[in-house]
């Protein structure tokens, strides 16, 4: 037997990005640990990260790669080379018959930054259709958008080692203790040695729970709550005037502008105390140092960009920024979301922090390419929600999908699924299927997962780490890089396309540091990275990157020293000279009123529906729905009520609820808890068709969207809740079971047409009279006309 290997790789889940070790013996991983050398999680992991090797050998990996030339027919296994000459014919197809911008792609934070890189350039170079996103255009672009207007370009300025020398955490929108639980551990750890925690947000959740203080802000309040603070932080003198007058502009206007804010009115607008607006306020201006960390619940709404713009107005203003202890620290949603923002595989983006719509930009990018002058499109592509809805009015006429499940992901997901069932042509590439996309795919192409292939991921700290690969893909699966680049090569671009290992594709990616920007991956290189994990802004002959960003010195970050260095609590904090990437050098404030949401309660859709994770599942379950360890803690899906609207609905724990929105629907057991508030309900996102039926909580979800990053409001839509009456299964027989099964996944599951009533059982089913009363009313009930039903294949 051939001894046990240990292979040092990354974890595939959340953005912390923790370093993990494989132990693998008889061509399986037959031990997952945490990395005690890497500085994301020093060893830790969570148990999502210690059973992530079991995914591997699921049943329903994608091997082989399958085709149908129309949807009548079922998908049938064929050569992967095959395929891909599919692809290729039937992609040229329809560019020579509609143009370049019948084409879309849509990609994966959760792919290599090889993959994420070779598809953008791909797109955007040679296809020259700027039709290409990503998933992260869900949970990350307004962070990016709000971190580029306000600092000058995207990511945070400070690193999770400040988490050791901060004296305050402000959490706010960010739910850490379930969706970053090894950094939470890192701020839990400091807490111990003083350090207060702060937590805003709607639920009370298991983060808050750790609190030192809790602010409970109605859902769509956030910006009072922040312009609240910073008003009483001027008001009480709380602020770094020097530097606010050497490094930053508008605080005049911002200034004034806070004076709308004052703590009485911040309450009002909030629903919180005034006197815990004040503690909050007090702690975050007395306190040496302080860290913000928000994620989802501020990038996901209509003023998501707004909400990063005000938390960069608190640091901005206290001068708690670019040193060691303080800074704005957006959460990364997937494992390698910040590696494709900065290869630039969003609609509007190039690589290297660059944009399509600035002439340099692309000049730069085109001589990269090898490709002529005006090669690349000025204007952006079709962001997520756009690009659905186009492909539904039959504009793009093919979508490429790389590991990512729109259908479970996407909101208001009918669009998404008519959009697909228009499609003349739709190619996914995956690990695993069926999922609920892969079912609408024309061409499935096998991709390998983390373990099995070379390529690199970069976490929220801008740290990038190796994946090596531990075990051999099934079958014909292949790196996504490579599926990429053959596709490329196939459609005639094979000299732009001739890497014969990921480590060349990152040695192009090099290339695109941008000194404008501090974005800088020179002295970073595969032979490091297989010693360490290295971090961003990385200059030639630097060893380990640089922590803090923006000193002025050579705007690719160097380390301080002595002589470039204020001196703060902590003694060397910051250089005394700090260059921000915007026109001016200076940071801008912003003055960010507070707005309602796209869509508001009233009386016909009386209640708000926010939407999450849970601790032990991800995304769309692909993967973790594979592991029994996981699926015992976290079984199944659920809608979280207040005790005074259960009671108002007569709704009991467990009772089947309908939650339904203008859009769709979708049934859940009711878990009533205080840890929502009256008018609120919260349901995670997991759980897709795969599961159950009307499981989907994106039927019901808005897909309203930030007018700057275009992310969809996801954590805020107007529903409705009804009791839906839970039939026992044993009071029928397996005729009736069955007659039953194909009322609910036939009548409710089509769009409704004017004139057509509610399901009914047909008449010669072998049904009672009360049976059949009792039955046709709850049918009735569930698929009433003011309450819309999806439509699904």
């Amino acid at each position: 037997m051939m001894p046990a290997k240990h292979i040092r790789t990354v974890c595939p889940y959340c953005g912390v990005g923790c370093g993990m070790v494989l132990r693998v013996a008889g061509g399986r991983v037959v031990k997952v640990s945490g990395d005690k050398n890497h500085p994301a999680n020093f060893g830790r992991l969570c148990i999502k990260g210690l059973t992530s090797a079991e995914p591997l050998t699921a049943p329903d990996r994608l091997a082989s790669a399958f085709a149908r030339q129309n949807r009548s027919e079922i998908l049938q296994p064929l050569p992967l080379d095959d395929a891909l000459a599919q692809t290729e014919s039937r992609l040229k197809q329809i560019v020579a018959h509609y143009g370049p911008d019948a084409v879309a792609l849509y990609v994966s934070g959760q792919l290599s930054t090889e993959a994420q890189y070779l598809a953008n350039k791909l797109c955007k170079g040679f296809l020259r259709t700027n039709n290409i996103d990503s998933n992260s255009r869900l949970c990350m672009s307004s962070a990016a958008s709000g971190y580029k207007l306000s600092l000058g370009a995207d990511a945070p300025p400070g690193s999770y080692s400040d988490i050791e020398r901060a004296d305050c955490f402000f959490a706010i929108g960010a739910n850490m203790a379930e969706c970053h639980p090894i950094l939470f551990f890192r701020v839990l750890d400091r807490r111990k040695h003083g350090a207060k925690l702060i937590v805003a947000d709607p639920r009370r959740t298991p983060t808050a729970d750790k609190a030192d203080l809790f602010l409970p802000l109605k859902p769509g309040t956030d910006l009072a709550l922040l312009n609240g603070l910073l008003h009483l932080l001027v008001k009480n003198g709380w602020i770094d005037e020097p530097f606010i007058e050497r490094h930053t502009e508008g605080w005049g206007e911002l200034r004034e502008f806070l004076n709308e804010y004052p703590s009485a009115r911040a309450a009002e607008i909030t629903g919180l105390r005034e006197a815990d607006i004040c503690t909050a306020a007090k702690w975050i201006g007395e306190a040496p140092e302080i860290m913000t960390f928000w994620t989802m619940g501020l990038n996901q709404s209509t003023r998501g960009t707004w909400h990063t713009n005000a938390i960069c107005n608190l640091h901005l203003a206290t001068g708690k920024i670019c040193r060691p202890g303080s800074g704005p620290f957006s959460l990364t949603g997937q494992p390698n979301a910040m590696g494709g923002r900065e290869v630039g595989y969003l609609s509007h983006l190039l690589p290297g922090q660059r944009s399509v719509t600035n002439a340099e930009d692309r000049a730069f990018m085109e001589q990269l390419w090898n490709l002529p002058s005006d090669s690349i499109r000025a204007e952006p592509g079709l962001d997520a929600v756009e690009l659905f809805k186009k492909l539904e009015a039959g504009e793009v006429k093919a979508l490429w999908i790389i590991g990512t499940n729109p259908i479970a992901s996407m909101p208001n997901r009918s669009r998404v699924i008519a959009g697909l069932q228009r499609a003349e042509l739709v190619i996914v590439q995956d690990a695993f299927h069926p999922t609920e996309t892969s079912r609408f795919a024309d061409v499935l192409l096998p991709g390998a997962l983390w373990a099995e292939a070379e390529g690199t991921m970069v976490n929220s700290e801008r740290t990038i780490t190796l994946m090596q690969p531990a075990v051999p893909p099934p079958g014909e699966a292949q790196a996504d890089w490579q599926i990429i680049s053959r596709v490329a090569q196939l459609l005639g671009f094979g000299k732009h396309f001739g890497h014969s290992s990921a480590g060349g594709v990152f040695d192009e990616i090099r290339r695109t540091s941008n000194s404008d920007t501090g974005y800088d991956l020179r002295g970073i290189s595969y032979e490091q990275l297989r010693q360490q994990a290295q971090q961003w802004p990385c200059a030639p002959g630097e060893k380990n990157g640089t922590p803090i960003r923006y000193p002025a010195a050579g705007r690719a970050a160097s380390p301080l020293s002595a002589a470039n260095a204020e001196n703060g609590a902590h003694g060397v904090t910051r250089p005394t000279v700090i260059h921000f990437p915007t026109a001016s050098g200076r940071a801008q404030f912003f003055a960010r009123p507070c707005l309602p949401p796209a869509e508001l309660p009233d009386a016909e859709f009386p209640f708000v529906l926010t939407t999450g994770r849970v601790a032990h599942q991800w995304h769309t379950l692909t993967k973790t729905s594979k592991v029994a360890a996981l699926n015992k803690l976290n079984p199944g899906a659920f809608v979280e009520i207040h005790p005074e609207d259960a009671a108002a609905l007569a709704v009991e724990n467990g009772a089947l609820v309908k939650v339904c929105s203008r859009r769709g629907f979708a049934i859940y057991p009711a878990l009533i808890t205080p840890r929502v508030q009256p008018g609120n309900c919260f349901a995670p996102f997991h759980w897709n068709d795969l599961v159950g039926e009307n499981l989907a909580v994106n039927a019901a979800t808005s897909e309203a969207v930030d007018a700057i990053s275009s992310q969809p409001e996801l954590k805020f839509a107007a529903v409705a809740l009804a009791k839906v009456e839970r039939w026992p299964t044993d009071d029928f027989t397996p005729e009736q079971k069955n007659i039953l099964h194909e009322l609910l996944t036939a009548a409710p599951r089509r769009r409704r047409v004017k004139g057509h009533g509610p399901p009914a059982l047909p008449e010669a089913a072998p049904f009672t009279a009360g049976q059949r009363r009792r039955l046709n009313a709850w049918l009735a009930r569930l698929c009433a006309d003011d309450l819309p039903v999806e439509r699904q294949p």
